[in-house]
């Protein structure tokens, strides 16, 4: 009696599932909102309440005595899109504005054209969704402006002048507000259009994660290849590709970590170290790059060979290696030599920590142009280097196995 009991309750939790994924409560194969960090959230929920704030008391303050409407009830479904889903297409500041300004206007001429509010609703929105294909400039919430002057003709007709007030003061307020606090807010910003000049090698290859595989091309083509809007840009859907591959790589690789191929006998120096010790060490240990650590083991910058050469005035390029151990070893009174490590270190760096997997390192080593990567621990203290040999050595050895 037990079995066919314990075969009903997984059918029952089997079809429970079914019912909950269906109706979006469980999500198998889509994105989860509750992946997003809480901090995160917080901060677009209260970026939406600024720009609402400010888009109504602006409003209030130019409103026209004689107007009924001072704020559209679509900025606040405008709100989500700007700031929940600020990657998406349909959240680019041309749709926002277009999307807004053109379905307003169809809705104020359908308005005057028909009686019939039936007729007029109908053909006001499709009237908009056409509009909107053309104009390249697909924005959902604009349908909820365009039926504003539909059914406030069931009053009075309301004038053009609607378009300016509030349609227009509403929209630009909006726009600007969100740009402001998706820059220096939320620190995302505009999306840059895809670039095939490589900004940090100089040349106009393609960066080496891009040169096999899907192209950016390929990608635009899969995009236009769908008969509706797909609610993703080109450099997400990169980004997803990409992300995807590592995922997939971490996977069929096994778990090697960052702390199985670095190395942990390191050479460090301290940030009031005198220049000329940092540089004597480089050269003693035949190495390239100088982790900068206090007491406790806290990685402060790096110190490398082209950090010495962009700071020094050099005349000319031949015997450069001789003119810098002129300035740094022989010549004691050089403002060179008396230079602490802390004034030449670079401190904006890209790390890993050692429980990282391997295929972190990839996209660092690869596109970003480093050639060693420092490890940090659980408390941020320095126990590790990897460089482009570690790593190169790492995947050949799990091509061999």
């Amino acid at each position: 009696m037990q079995l066919p009991d314990l075969h009903l309750q997984t059918r029952a939790k089997n079809l429970l599932s079914v019912i909950l994924a269906q109706l979006g409560l469980i999500k198998h194969d889509s994105q989860r909102l509750s992946a997003i960090p809480l901090t995160e959230r917080l901060k677009v929920a209260l970026a939406a309440f600024i720009a609402l704030f400010i888009v109504t008391f602006i409003s209030l303050q130019l409103a026209d005595p004689a107007s009924t409407i001072v704020l559209l009830a679509s900025m606040g479904a405008s709100s989500v899109l700007l700031f929940g889903l600020p990657n998406s297409p349909l959240a680019r500041p041309w749709s926002f504005a277009a999307g807004h300004l053109i379905s307003a206007a169809v809705g104020v001429i359908c308005s005057h054209l028909f009686t019939d509010l039936a007729l007029m609703a109908a053909v006001t929105i499709g009237c908009v969704l056409f509009f909107m294909y053309i104009f390249e400039c697909m924005h959902p919430p604009g349908g909820a402006t365009a039926l504003v002057p539909v059914i406030a003709s069931t009053d009075s007709v309301l004038g053009y002048d609607f378009l300016l007030y509030p349609v227009a003061l509403n929209v630009f307020v909006m726009l600007a507000v969100a740009i402001l606090l998706q820059k220096f807010w939320l620190k995302r910003g505009m999306q840059k259009p895809p670039q095939k000049f490589d900004p940090v090698h100089l040349h106009h290859d393609q960066s080496p994660l891009k040169r096999l595989g899907l192209q950016p091309e390929d990608l635009i083509d899969a995009l236009n290849s769908f008969d509706t809007v797909v609610d993703i840009s080109e450099q997400d859907l990169e980004k997803l590709y990409h992300q995807a591959q590592l995922h997939a790589y971490q996977r069929k690789s096994g778990e090697i970590r960052c702390r199985d191929i670095m190395s942990r006998d390191l050479i460090t120096v301290e940030p009031d170290r005198a220049v000329a010790a940092a540089w004597q060490l480089l050269r003693k240990h035949k190495i390239s790059l100088l982790p900068v650590t206090d007491n406790q083991q806290q990685l402060l910058g790096v110190v490398s060979t082209v950090d010495f050469l962009k700071n020094l005035q050099v005349p000319h390029y031949w015997g450069l290696l001789r003119h810098v151990n002129q300035l740094l070893l022989k010549n004691r009174h050089n403002k060179q030599y008396k230079r602490k490590v802390a004034e030449i270190m670079v401190t904006k760096l890209s790390v890993a920590h050692e429980d990282d997997h391997i295929a972190v390192l990839v996209p660092l080593l690869s596109d970003q142009g480093r050639h060693h990567i420092p490890v940090l621990n659980t408390q941020q203290q320095l126990v590790g280097v990897i460089t482009q040999s570690d790593l190169i050595a790492a995947l050949f050895n799990t091509k061999l196995n």
